[in-house]
């Protein structure tokens, strides 16, 4: 079940890395963003309240549905910022390994769950990896002093992805991972709702950007749903870090495609990140 689990998790990292790519090349990235959850939302709101409807659930089961939306909300509308700000290969390793060594960590102590030796030695190797990636940029003429701005907001962005992934191991106990994803899908539009209410910037990003928004549909969804239902076949504290090959992926799409600065420091961090992916996976 592990191998399957992890089979799952690594192409869901590999479809989020290219739905995030897709968003930083978007003109308009709150559009591009709300754009793809509209069409699965017509199709799974719907069955979400149905599902509401027909069946009665314990009082903290709302709860953590209510704090899984409002996790997707932030996240959403952090995310438009993020990319309007910094580099894909930047931004998307800060992001993502936030919460590399946060999950694994809380799941541990607060879940029951269990990392081998080993397991912490993958995962330590992934997070310094995506340290790397990050390749803070200086500004010479304030004294070599951070671009804060890029990166604390992507460090926000993983502290949302951290929350909400830990709150849905949680919610998968009374839910099924269609109905979670019909809830993250519900709060991801509620994120960029202000965009959503203007007709003309978004029919603006479906006329330039029609086949990378409804790829992005596909993506966006499915790569969660993936990710949900190998949280319930392996814990959260083996797979979190494995997803993060997706870093490894659009650090890649960054360099060749939007042809954003590169060099051998970023394919070591890679080979690095990808090296503690293996060993996390094996170790179990």
């Amino acid at each position: 079940m592990l191998w399957i689990a992890v089979s799952l998790v690594l192409v869901s990292g590999t479809m989020n890395a290219l739905w995030n790519l897709f968003t930083k090349k978007s003109k308009h990235k709150q559009a591009y963003l709300s754009l793809i959850v509209i069409a699965a939302n017509v199709l799974l709101i719907p069955l979400l309240l149905t599902q509401l409807v027909s069946r009665s659930y314990p009082p903290k089961v709302y709860v953590l549905l209510l704090m899984s939306m409002t996790a997707q909300a932030t996240y959403a509308w952090m995310l438009s910022k993020v990319y309007a700000l910094g580099d894909l290969s930047q931004v998307y390793p800060i992001q993502r390994g936030t919460g590399v060594l946060l999950i694994p960590l809380i799941s541990v102590i607060f879940m029951g769950e269990q990392l081998s030796l080993w397991g912490w030695i993958g995962v330590s190797i992934i997070f310094i990896g995506i340290l790397g990636l990050s390749e803070w940029k200086r500004v010479p003429s304030a004294g070599h002093a951070f671009q804060m701005k890029p990166i604390l907001t992507a460090v926000g962005v993983g502290l949302c992805i951290t929350s909400y992934v830990l709150i849905d191991k949680m919610t998968l106990q009374y839910v099924s991972p269609l109905i979670l994803i019909s809830v993250s899908n519900f709060g991801f539009m509620l994120g960029n709702s202000r965009t959503m209410l203007n007709v003309q910037v978004l029919t603006g990003e479906w006329r330039r950007n029609k086949r990378m928004i409804l790829l992005g549909s596909i993506l966006m969804p499915g790569s969660y749903f993936l990710f949900l239902v190998a949280m319930e076949l392996a814990p959260v504290s083996h797979l979190a870090p494995i997803r993060e090959v997706g870093t490894v992926m659009a650090t890649l799409l960054g360099i060749w495609i939007l042809k954003e600065k590169s060099g051998f420091r970023r394919l070591v961090t890679a080979s690095a990140i990808t090296a503690g992916i293996i060993v996390v996976g094996m170790s179990g």
